[in-house]
């Protein structure tokens, strides 16, 4: 499904404004001319291609009939651009690629920059879709130098935003996307395209957002805004901007605003009968109303965009919505439909991910290859010329020197050569274990500080609603972010960078809980077989969050009404390659047993499955306070 802004200048010329379908087919059927025929059957066929795909392609198949006996190739280029077009929406994308590849041989024969430039920003388009930034933007970049070739200053403006728009999709930031916005400004502004000019201020406003520049921002708006209350007629590129606009609004917390823009983009494309572009306004509604906590709202929305989107098979906006109504779930309290969403969500999240890493690894594996090639080869022409000249070397000397003596030196040099390799190739390899250390060092460092990102934008969400249930919620997925991101803190700070120490981990996830609960006053005893008991970063996360599940559950309860109190951990290994953590606290012990909390406790449901994951056991009992205890095959332990 094609949503890109780029789209509603690829009409014929003129043709990005209101166009009165009852005018035209009145004009169709007084034409006398089959060529003026074929024009109209055109207009009218681009302004169905969304309400009625079936009569749009009847007409461009109209448009065959009539242009081919003349030799029409503009007429014929424009049918072929119609069929593709529908093609794309449909997700038949070869078809679309078929269409298009007739549509620019047409366009050849018929000598038009204009259309030739067109084709090949629907061509970019399409690839930028399916997140082919390298293809989009090389398509892109042909169609702007057609474009300015051929002078054509519609296609000039068009293209030049959608460069912008590809390579800030591709990771560039803004100071380098701008000029190509300025420089399509500088094309529609003369020609007083209001609405045209107010998309590209609303594209530059949400690169401000994703910069985290606001201020930046908001001034983009004020501008989008600006020219856009200058459109008398209101169509799909404005409900685009308006879309803009809001989602951007929402990101400022400005939710009322923000639904004003969004609620008129809806009617605006409803009216249009566009059911595929309501998708994006349809998601970011949903996101609007579960960021400003209407859950109602937001279920409505969510299950609308659902709906559309199981239609028109897109895996974004599937994603989209099975984020919300997990999101809105949640904020119902309603935990197993949360999860039931939220699992949903993950598989449509990893699908896209996948498909996206899987093309960036071929395309720079490709890339690699090539580079390594490149240096094979030159090595290999050094290799092949000093192979030579020894040759004639060896030649010339053994004319002179007795075969005796050139057998020893021949062989001393090549002892000294192997010895000489060898001391290179070892320094080689320690170089490249140390910046393999480096490297490792500073993922598990960067992993730590975006775990701690997370854990703030928990904590600030949290700081933002005052539902109970809520705010504890977040602060309990904080602290298990927490108790992942110090996983990877240990693991930079130690010099063994596969495995993390055990005592070490447990005193700093206690202190940071016990800060927390302002429970100052209970003291941690920690024992393990050996002094640095070690694990691997395989099974140090789960086992780290079941930890932290059991020390904030003692924290929270096992110690109300009393000022004092402790808790013991300690860890043994056995012959048998098992692992034995206990848990214990002196506290007041459970008042309902382990096996009854589970279902609706979700603490002791990550301990039980994560436990599971682990292949280990745990059982709890009750005995002057609570004791659970883990025994966890030791296979891949480290001691």
């Amino acid at each position: 499904m094609l949503v890109c802004s780029f789209l509603f200048l690829q009409t014929a010329r003129a043709q990005y404004n209101y166009v009165d379908t009852k005018i035209i087919r009145e004009q169709i059927n007084s034409a006398a001319a089959d060529s003026t025929r074929s024009r109209l059957y055109g207009i009218l066929a681009w302004e169905m291609r969304f309400s009625n795909q079936q009569k749009a392609v009847e007409l461009a198949d109209s448009m065959l009939l009539l242009s081919t006996p003349a030799k029409d190739y503009v007429r014929l280029a424009e049918a072929y651009r119609i069929k593709g077009f529908v093609k794309v929406v449909n997700q038949d994308l070869n078809g679309c690629l078929e269409m298009y590849a007739k549509g620019m041989e047409q366009a050849k024969k018929a000598k038009s920059s204009y259309y030739q430039a067109s084709f090949l920003n629907l061509t970019a388009g399409m690839y930028q879709d399916k997140g082919d930034f390298d293809k989009a933007i090389q398509y892109y970049l042909e169609a702007l130098k057609v474009a300015e070739d051929g002078k054509e200053s519609e296609m000039i403006a068009s293209v030049t935003n959608n460069v912008a728009e590809a390579y800030s999709d591709a990771g560039r930031p803004i100071s380098f996307t701008r000029p190509f916005y300025e420089r399509s400004l500088q094309e529609v502004l003369p020609r007083k395209n209001w609405q045209y000019a107010g998309m590209i201020h609303s594209n530059m406003a949400k690169e401000y957002m994703m910069a985290g520049s606001p201020d930046s921002a908001r001034m983009e708006i004020r501008a989008s805004i600006g020219y856009l209350d200058k459109v008398k007629i209101k169509g799909y590129v404005y409900a685009t901007c308006m879309t803009d606009i809001g989602e951007i609004l929402t990101k400022l917390k400005n939710y009322k605003e923000a639904e004003q823009y969004l609620l008129e983009a809806y009617q605006i494309l409803d009216s249009l009968k566009t059911s595929d572009n309501i998708l994006i306004v349809l998601s970011a509604l949903s996101n609007l109303y579960v960021e400003s906590g209407q859950r109602n709202k937001a279920m409505e929305k969510g299950q609308q965009l659902l709906y559309l989107a199981k239609q028109y098979r897109s895996k974004l906006f599937l994603r989209n919505a099975y984020k919300v109504l997990a999101e809105t779930a949640e904020q119902k309290g309603r935990l197993d439909s949360a999860l039931f969403y939220y699992k949903d969500y993950k598989r449509w999240n990893d699908s896209i991910f996948n498909e996206n890493k899987e093309r960036t690894i071929a395309n720079a594996e490709s890339r690699l290859k090539l580079t390594l090639q490149g240096k094979e080869n030159e090595q290999l022409k050094i290799s092949n010329t000093r192979l030579r000249n020894n040759s004639l070397l060896v030649a010339a000397v053994a004319c002179i020197l007795l075969l005796a003596a050139l057998i020893i030196v021949l062989a001393n040099r090549k002892i000294k050569q192997k010895n000489q390799a060898l001391e290179l190739q070892k320094q080689l390899i320690e170089k490249q274990s140390a910046e393999k250390d480096i490297l490792l060092r500073e993922i598990h460092h960067r992993v730590k500080n975006n775990l701690q990102v997370v854990s703030s934008l928990l904590n600030l969400q949290a700081a933002s609603i005052t539902d109970t249930k809520a705010i504890d919620a977040l602060m309990a997925s904080q602290k298990r972010v927490k108790a992942i991101s110090l996983i990877h803190q240990n693991l930079y700070a130690f010099e063994d960078l596969s495995t993390i120490s055990f005592t070490s981990y447990i005193q700093e996830l206690y202190n940071d809980l016990r800060q927390l609960y302002n429970k100052g006053n209970i003291e941690l005893i920690c024992t393990a077989a050996t002094e640095q008991l070690e694990f691997d970063i395989e099974r140090s996360v789960p086992l780290g969050l079941i930890l932290n599940e059991v020390l904030t559950n003692a924290l929270k309860y096992a110690f109300e009404g009393r000022e004092q109190g402790t808790i013991t951990i300690s860890c043994t290994s056995d012959a048998e390659k098992l692992l034995t953590i206990i848990v214990a606290d002196n506290g007041i012990g459970l008042s309902v047993p382990f096996e009854d909390h589970i279902s609706g406790s979700l603490g002791f449901r990550i301990i039980r499955e994560l436990t599971r994951q682990l292949k280990g056991t745990v059982s709890c009992e009750v005995n002057n306070g609570t004791i659970f205890v883990f025994r966890i095959p030791q296979s891949r332990w480290k001691a």
